[in-house]
């Protein structure tokens, strides 16, 4: 009985899929077996490219599924589908969320323009793959990572750093804003981010907007020269003070991952809390105050 039903379970599921008149291949239980390990191996062999960033993995996880969902619908019938969907739910943490999601997105496009062979379907949807690709992913990350970070509401002008000279507090920096790149030495994002806050510093040296390098001494024995030096390392000649793991501003912004940049007013209060990328898009907007 159960054989049955599902054969008519996989029949019904066949005819909503496969325009009436197209020619069906057959998947036995080994073909399933197969494809499953296909898929998952996949999956497993693109994990490592999110080591360049979760952007790339994403385009990476979403070519190479489409390209086996192709292939598998001109072999097989596409009742496996969701087989296959699933092997893209395979995620870490709620931050790799897009690179689920966006391949799976190509998945079930690809399926239905197989099936449809509808080219305005395909161009729509492409450009809403485009869309969270780029700035939907982006939203994404700065969301999850910094959403419920405080605001308005922190203040850091009697916060202490340390330069090569002395320590002072963060009031007595002379510019109207302040933006600070913390980051520590065991964090290679961090040390990978530093030409691009160095272009940052570049392109506003001469407004009212300060960009620093922020050092965070995490390690046992660190100093204030490491942050120079590593600095130094990669080309750059940003200004870099030093707080060490007890400093009130890694407690008052409840920073516990990094990079992390800070952008404080005249004040000293925090308006910004967040990713490189997007303080970039702050200081445009302050700028056009």
């Amino acid at each position: 009985m159960r054989s049955i039903k599902n054969r008519l379970l996989l029949r019904s599921t066949s005819r909503i899929l496969l325009p009436t008149g197209r020619k069906k291949g057959r998947m036995n239980k080994k073909d399933q077996l197969l494809l499953w390990l296909l898929s998952l191996a996949v999956w497993g062999f693109l994990i490592p490219i999110r080591a360049y960033g979760f952007y790339w993995a994403t385009i990476a996880h979403s070519i190479a599924f489409a390209i086996l969902t192709w292939w598998s619908l001109r072999k097989y019938a596409p009742t496996w589908l969701f087989e296959l969907a699933l092997r893209c739910f395979l995620s870490d943490s709620i931050l790799s969320t897009p690179t689920t999601i966006m391949p799976l997105w190509a998945v079930i496009t690809i399926a239905l323009f197989y099936c449809y062979r509808k080219t305005w379907f395909l161009l729509v949807s492409g450009a809403l793959w485009l869309f969270g690709l780029t700035e939907g992913q982006k939203q994404w990350y700065e969301w999850i990572r910094f959403g419920d970070k405080p605001i308005l509401t922190v203040n850091l002008a009697d916060c202490e750093v340390s330069d090569s000279t002395h320590t002072f507090r963060l009031s007595e920096v002379k510019s109207d804003y302040l933006v600070l790149d913390v980051w520590y030495s065991a964090c290679g994002v961090c040390i990978n981010q530093m030409p691009d806050v160095q272009a940052l510093h570049d392109e506003y040296k001469d407004s009212n907007i300060e960009v620093v390098s922020l050092f965070a001494c995490l390690l046992k024995g660190e100093t204030v020269s490491d942050g120079y030096r590593i600095v130094n390392e990669r080309g750059c000649d940003i200004p870099v003070y030093t707080i060490d793991e007890n400093s009130l501003i890694l407690k008052r912004c409840e920073i516990d991952k990094y990079p992390r940049v800070l952008i404080l007013d005249k004040n000293r209060t925090v308006i910004f809390n967040g990713s490189l990328e997007f303080a970039k898009r702050q200081t445009e907007k302050t700028l056009n105050k």
